[in-house]
Parts: structure tokens; C-alpha cells; sequence
């Protein structure tokens, strides 16, 4: 069974940028690993409601004490760990905390061996420090585009990104409707904004 750390400043400070994540990812085979071993291991502990996959990085440096917080929101709780790494210990250790209403994720007994099953998992493919674990946003949950403008990190909706005013979406089809029957060519997304 794993220990589970305390939030660690020096442990968020050592994750990679995104960029550097995202390199070590396709270096490592990432995608290889989320297909052939992570579902298998997600459903026979039953986690496929309770944890995500997270790609570990940070958006910028943070000062001695401080926390990378997200989606804060009206009638907020206490802050609660939403992304948590795997320490050079061996230990999970929060690393990002969400302000949100509702279900919180317990780390017991079988959250704990799951997480001691996937650092192993890890290990063997030397994907230490890559991946970590994050809450489970729900069955409705559509994703989310983070951006940083200096030391704020900003999540946007899908919704949110891919309307006005920001960018409107489209779909225009190139079909060479001249003869019957006739192909229906591409489909080109457009965008304007």
C-alpha cells in the first residue's frame, strides 16, 4: 500500500513545464502506455470513477508556500487535492487542489493499492513522473483548455473556447455534387475569431 505525502512546494516545483511533459510523453511512449496498460488496470480496481490519468506538469514557478489551485467557483469548499504525483519516495503527494462542491476522492485502502499498483506499472516503463493521478471530473465532464498568462492559470470550457466571441466552429463540406451519384469529398472544420 502506498504512504500518501503532504503537498509539497519543492515537489510541484520540480514537475517539468508543459512543454518538457509533453516531449517526455511522446519520448517515453505515453500513448502506448494509456492504451495497453491503463484501462485493464483502471477497471480491475474499479477506479474508472474515482481517478483519472494525469500528464504531470506546471504552468510556471510559485513562490514558498503557495498552491496551484483551479477552477474556483461561488459557495466553494476548502480546497481539495485534484492531481496528485508520485514523489522520488515513492510516495503520492498532491500537487494541484480544486475548490469545488461535492463528491471529494478518499484515498483508502483500494484507492492506496491502486496507486501503489500504477507507481509500479510506472516504473517498470520508466514513466516515473510523467503520469500521476487526477480526480475523476464526471460522466459529463467535456475537458478543459488551460492557459497561462504569467502566473495564472486559466481553464476554459470547451463551450467556452469554441464560442463567440472567442472562435466560432463550422463544418463545410467539399462533395462534387455535379454528377449522381457522387462522392461526398472531405469535411474541412473552419474557424473564425
Amino acid at each position: 500500500m502506498i504512504t500518501i505525502a503532504p503537498y509539497s512546494w519543492e515537489h510541484f516545483q520540480a514537475l517539468p513545464s508543459l512543454d518538457a511533459a509533453r516531449d517526455r510523453f511522446l519520448e517515453l511512449g505515453g500513448a502506448k502506455f494509456v492504451k495497453d496498460d491503463c484501462l485493464d488496470l483502471f477497471t480491475r480496481y474499479e477506479m474508472q470513477r474515482t481517478f483519472g490519468l494525469a500528464m504531470l506538469h506546471r504552468h510556471n514557478d510559485i513562490l514558498p508556500g503557495q498552491k496551484m489551485n483551479k477552477d474556483p467557483g461561488a459557495g466553494m469548499d476548502e480546497p481539495q487535492p485534484a492531481i496528485w504525483g508520485y514523489t522520488p519516495a515513492g510516495e503520492l503527494a498532491p500537487t494541484e487542489f480544486s475548490y469545488a462542491k461535492g463528491h471529494k476522492v478518499q484515498l483508502g485502502g483500494k484507492e492506496r493499492e491502486f496507486a501503489a499498483e500504477l507507481l509500479r506499472k510506472l516504473d517498470e516503463r520508466g514513466l516515473i513522473g510523467v503520469f500521476g493521478l487526477c480526480a475523476y471530473p464526471g460522466d459529463d465532464f467535456e475537458g478543459r483548455c488551460e492557459i497561462t498568462q504569467n502566473s495564472a492559470n486559466i481553464n476554459l470550457k470547451p463551450q467556452d473556447f469554441f464560442s463567440p466571441p472567442l472562435i466560432t466552429r463550422g463544418c463545410r463540406c467539399t462533395c462534387d455534387n455535379r454528377t449522381t451519384p457522387h462522392g461526398h469529398g472531405t469535411h474541412v472544420i473552419t474557424q473564425s475569431g
